[in-house]
């Protein structure tokens, strides 16, 4: 009997940049809910009963990733923000693990694997 692969919340506003790491992460193992394109849709799905982690866009056009930040981390879910900035500035994320974009899978499982176990 197989287990559920672990379940990741992805947060990104561009469209084509999303379908693209929702592809990576599958590739990976991952089941992938979002992408989320903003914080009112992404603040929906952070009470997904298996969700393992979160990868999350910084910027989102007029908003920003924070808010859903917050309630990641209120839940004690790690997240991995993807994004064209260097680190976050706000806290508690400032120490967060940032991945510049663009990313390469082999970026992205490395950054992941730092966080969560990857699949089997």
């Amino acid at each position: 009997m197989t287990s559920s692969p672990p379940v990741i919340l992805t947060v990104e506003d561009a469209f084509l940049v999303g379908l693209q790491l929702k592809r990576d992460l599958e590739s990976l193992g991952f089941e992938v809910i979002g992408p989320a394109s903003t914080v009112a849709e992404a603040l929906k799905l952070v009470d997904h009963p298996s969700l393992a982690m979160a990868v999350l866009d910084i910027n989102l056009g007029s908003e920003d990733s924070i808010p859903i930040a917050t309630a990641l981390h209120e839940r004690n879910i790690p997240l991995l923000f993807i994004s064209g900035y260097d680190s976050v500035a706000r806290e508690p994320f400032e120490k967060s693990v940032v991945l510049r974009k663009p990313s390469t899978p082999a970026k992205i499982a490395e950054a992941i694997s730092s966080i969560i176990p990857l699949p089997d």
